[in-house]
């Protein structure tokens, strides 16, 4: 039984390649896995070059002397490791964003804040820029929702579009200053 986190390190510069990577670990760790069967998060770290590294966590999943031996073998870009700073902010659950996590499926899509409250692992929602939310307001997270860990608690951001109330991180997001 895995008892312990690991890190995936495949040198991830950007969201996009960190999202890759997440799509890689599941691709290696079975398309039959329940959804609540693994979390995979994503972690800024800096040293000795910045990059977001995934955090594997999964308890009853294989051992992780063979989780490692598969990871390693099936995706050989990546380094894995016991060992991590972004394995230290995952359990201590103040930085990273969550990619796979209990009730993913069940709030990427039209909902309210209190459903996304009560499907999935989400502890909070919170409005950016001083948003007030009200459990029957409802969220566009259609295909798209990344919580973070933040002070032991997972919370969704979220922010107003044209459309109404969506995802702070989007699933396409357009570079700072792309238009000079």
């Amino acid at each position: 039984m895995t008892t312990r986190p690991l890190a995936v390190d495949a040198d991830a510069r950007d969201l996009a390649a960190a999202e890759h990577l997440v799509h890689r670990l599941d691709e290696v760790l079975g398309a039959g896995q329940p959804e609540d069967a693994y979390v995979i998060s994503t972690h800024v770290v800096r040293e000795p070059t910045g990059r977001f590294v995934a955090v594997l966590d999964w308890p009853d999943g294989p051992a992780v002397d063979e989780l490692t031996a598969l990871l390693t073998d099936q995706l050989p870009e990546a380094y894995v490791t016991l060992d991590s700073p972004a394995i230290d902010e995952a359990a201590a659950r103040t930085a990273g964003r969550l990619a796979r996590y209990p009730g993913r499926t069940a709030i990427e899509t039209v909902t309210t804040v209190a459903a996304v409250e009560t499907d999935s692992v989400v502890d909070a929602v919170e409005g950016l820029a001083g948003i007030s939310l009200e459990p029957g307001d409802t969220l566009d997270l259609t295909g798209f929702a990344r919580p973070v860990w933040r002070e032991g608690r997972c919370v969704l951001l979220v922010q107003r579009s044209a459309t109404g109330l969506v995802p702070f991180e989007m699933r396409h997001q357009i570079p700072c200053c792309s238009d000079h």
